[in-house]
């Protein structure tokens, strides 16, 4: 079975959240790319990309042009199952965009559960057990009202939340005791400083709120300064999370040859979809290092993406796939707000054809 045509479109879904991170407040929306790809027998299957161009540097009409212009007529007429190829071609075609990459590399995937008649987690050697545990993400905002929203969340389900700092370290140390105290002590409490800190503010930090049981630190340091991340990790309590400075396995070796992190944080955008995904999660599995998924602001098809690989990551750590519970008008599906999401059991992710009634704009 060989790929015949890929298709994109941009489509865009209202965000029923203000939400504020160190990169500055979100647009009201947010911009998706969808790609199908459609084999020689007529077989479809699709990808999602979700922009972050501060985080990738692609925006959604970026990977539209890559993806039609330059990836897409680079594999027509490959086997849909030559993953390892046809990532080497796309390397070839691209050094980086690895969102445009990651919305073809789910394609595939997709095509293969659905030429097999079964469920991606089964083909990646996972098991459908229990309902996988979600952490809620919070934005950055006055100490008061970020601990009003955590209550509020804890009380809705959510075991787990996730609070973005790193703006003023003063509003921070506040707004983490404010919160651990609106929320008690049960419910698992992360924090993501999306590289706001320097290394001597970053250690006080984590000094100054040891006390309020914090699972991890997310990205305190600029993506690039690992030895900064290597120098807190050796005065911290608090386990130390890379997310902006892992976009691949190569990153994350050398972040484990310098003992400079415990956890991973894998997006799918990031690392260019589910294919290295799995190699960045089993080469972590074997060194010790945990691994969290991290889905932001995907529709119901880039969270079902996430919700079968998350089945085979080492560690037992709530995961983060708030899009459906931050989006309005998902054209996928609508999930309630709880803290728990399943496992899709259709074939492929699970996910109807809708390509032709998507509206582009």
């Amino acid at each position: 079975m060989y790929i015949a045509k890929v298709e994109a479109k941009i489509f865009r879904t209202p965000l029923i959240v203000n939400f504020k991170t160190t990169y500055g407040e979100l647009p009201p929306y947010q911009s998706h790319l969808i790609v199908r790809i459609t084999t020689d027998t007529g077989l479809t299957g699709l990808g999602e990309a979700s922009e972050l161009p501060f985080f990738t540097g692609e925006t959604a009409e970026t990977m539209k042009v890559l993806v039609e212009k330059k990836l897409g007529p680079a594999i027509v007429g490959k086997p849909i199952y030559s993953l390892r190829n046809i990532h080497h071609t796309m390397g070839m075609v691209l050094g980086n965009a690895t969102g445009a990459k990651s919305a073809i590399d789910m394609a595939l995937w997709d095509l293969q559960g659905k030429r097999l008649k079964t469920p991606i987690y089964e083909l990646l050697g996972g098991e459908r057990k229990q309902p996988v545990r979600v952490a809620y993400v919070l934005g950055d905002e006055s100490p008061d009202k970020m601990a009003r929203a955590a209550k509020e969340m804890a009380d809705a389900g959510f075991d787990t939340l996730k609070i973005k700092i790193g703006s003023d370290f003063r509003k921070d140390i506040e707004a983490i005791s404010q919160i651990r105290q609106a929320i008690g002590p049960a419910v698992h409490l992360r924090i993501d400083a999306n590289q706001g800190y320097k290394v001597k503010t970053a250690i006080q930090v984590i000094k100054e709120i040891e006390p309020f049981k914090i699972d991890y630190i997310e990205q305190p340091v600029p993506g690039w300064d690992h030895d900064g991340l290597r120098q807190i990790r050796s005065a911290s309590s608090i386990p130390i999370m890379a997310d902006e400075s892992a976009h691949s396995l190569k990153d994350v070796y050398q972040l484990a040859k310098k003992e400079a992190i415990d956890l991973i944080g894998i997006k799918l955008i990031k690392c260019g979809g589910i294919t290295p995904a799995v190699q960045i999660a089993q080469f972590s599995e074997a060194i010790g290092l945990q691994c969290v998924l991290i889905s932001p602001l995907d529709t119901l098809l880039g969270t079902n993406a996430s919700l079968h690989l998350s089945t085979i990551l080492p560690g037992n750590h709530s995961h983060e796939m708030v899009g459906p519970y931050y989006l309005k008008n998902d054209p996928f599906g609508a999930l309630e707000v709880k803290g728990v999401m399943d496992i899709p059991n259709g074939i492929g992710f699970g996910i109807e054809d809708i390509f032709d009634g998507i509206v582009e704009g």
